[in-house]
């Protein structure tokens, strides 16, 4: 039997959310033929509430558990985090016995990663216009916003003009009052989420009406909103390239 593949997301419910899953399933069957491929989800709270919806969901330790009661030995489990912070650590963690996972890292993981990810990001980005780029952050533990911190930096040294923030745990504000600032003397803007699906972040923090949400906050006549992270070939690429070292791990030469 060929190893399965276990992806483990946070979780969300919209649509959107739900359009970007099924594009990193097809690109793993594409790559990874005649696996099963299993979703987990270590959001509970969502887990719970598509449980009442009658749809199926599990959570991770629920994962293995039904892995184990079909006699599978080893697994690949996929984080789709983005970085190594605290949702990645607990899938890390979660008790996996009877079952030899291996491990595929986040999506910002390694300098290498930091390097490849900051130029293809920039690739991707308008020219004509301020750049802020929004990422979760951890408001709990700063050493989670380690690796984002840094990309910000990258990000920042070859565009001036563009700004990394976070939704959480970014103590910053001046800097993000500058950016505004910026952004209004030049009558625009782009925001792109550094998020991996477009959940409640994208459309209350992001785009909504209220007056603290950024789009409202920038208020500048020339606003624009990139896609999420999973709806950018090059980055379901690079989970692909990590999903393919944790089938190594559990399948070795």
């Amino acid at each position: 039997m060929n190893t399965p593949i276990l992806l483990v997301a946070f979780g969300a419910m919209s649509a959107s959310a739900r359009d970007s899953y099924a594009r990193i399933e097809a690109d793993a069957r594409m790559a990874f033929p005649g696996r099963e491929i299993h979703w987990a989800y270590t959001a509970t709270s969502l887990v719970a509430r598509l449980k009442q919806r009658g749809e199926t969901a599990q959570t991770l330790a629920e994962a293995y558990a039904g892995l184990r009661a079909r006699g599978v030995r080893s697994v690949a489990v996929q984080s789709l985090h983005l970085v190594p912070g605290e949702k990645h650590q607990q899938v890390l963690n979660q008790p996996a016995a009877g079952l030899r996972p291996g491990y595929g890292e986040p999506l910002l993981a390694t300098g290498t990663d930091l390097l490849g990810l900051a130029a293809d990001l920039l690739g991707d980005l308008p020219a004509d216009r301020p750049v802020l780029v929004v990422a979760h952050g951890n408001g709990n533990e700063a050493r989670f916003n380690a690796e984002l911190d840094a990309l910000g930096a990258r990000l920042g040294s070859a565009r001036p003009d563009l700004l990394l923030t976070r939704l959480e745990g970014d103590g910053d504000a001046a800097a993000l009052e500058r950016f505004i600032h910026g952004a209004r003397v030049a009558g625009k803007a782009h925001v792109c989420p550094f998020l991996l699906v477009a959940g409640d972040h994208v459309a209350a923090d992001i785009l909504g009406d209220q007056p603290d949400s950024l789009k409202a906050r920038l208020a500048v006549p020339e606003f624009s909103c990139g896609p999420a992270l999973a709806l950018r070939p090059w980055v379901r690429r690079r989970f692909l390239a990590k999903l393919g070292a944790a089938l190594s791990r559990t399948e070795p030469a």
